[in-house]
């Protein structure tokens, strides 16, 4: 059997899942009904909407595509760094996601904190973070964190698991990442009342710190997957 995974990769996926929370909180809140990092809530007002609820429908097609394509081109990339990197591709995959979202703050400049209606720029920021997001779930996959309760977008298999009893440390971090998916969430809500950019950046910098995290675990002998 595997060992435990080291404590730092622990608190790193948890901050990603908080992650999750404030980019989500840009996106529901500030982009206009859509999400960008949970696919399970946009394929639902999907089909919702082909059974005629009246719902917004091309949010949620822009980030399914932008998702889509981010993780084919992140499979790409992560395999590449895997082959290049050896053990340290994650936090070299994290580094980039966090310049990434820094890009996609930019991107936002010029939009409004209120009134998200669906406009052409709007259109490109969702379609970014959406592929910055998709990108993040084939890394997260790659790493092996799926089988450790720490998807890091979403929190439905935590929960339910946290109350399936067990080993105290999975129980709680397990609850750590619902946790961490509600603190991201307010987060990203209260700097929404400025601006999108400051949740974004909030991400960004957020992205970079796990990457710090499992770079120095890596270096201390712990194992990303």
């Amino acid at each position: 059997m595997r060992p435990p995974r080291p404590p730092r990769f622990v608190v790193a996926f948890v901050v990603l899942t908080a992650v999750t929370g404030v980019v989500e909180a840009v996106s529901f809140l500030g982009l206009g009904m859509v999400f960008t990092a949970v696919m399970t809530g946009n394929t639902l007002f999907l089909g919702f909407a082909l059974a005629g609820q009246r719902l917004p429908v091309a949010g949620p097609l822009v980030a399914v595509a932008a998702f889509s394509a981010g993780a084919i081109v992140g499979n790409r990339v992560t395999a590449r760094l895997a082959a290049r990197d050896g053990e340290r591709w994650l936090p070299s995959a994290l580094y980039g996601e966090g310049a990434l979202l820094a890009v996609a703050a930019m991107l936002a400049l010029g939009l409004p904190a209120e009134n998200p209606h669906l406009t052409p720029h709007r259109f490109v920021v969702i379609g970014a973070v959406a592929a910055i997001m998709g990108a993040r779930n084939v890394t997260i996959i790659r790493a092996g964190a799926r089988s450790r309760d720490l998807p890091t977008t979403v929190v439905t298999r935590a929960l339910a698991g946290a109350f399936m009893g067990g080993p105290p440390g999975t129980m709680l971090r397990r609850l750590a990442t619902v946790v961490g998916m509600v603190v991201g969430a307010a987060l990203g809500a209260l700097l929404l009342r400025f601006h999108p950019i400051f949740p974004l950046l909030l991400a960004s910098v957020a992205v970079v710190v796990a990457g710090a995290l499992c770079e120095r675990e890596i270096r201390e002998g712990g194992r990303p997957s």
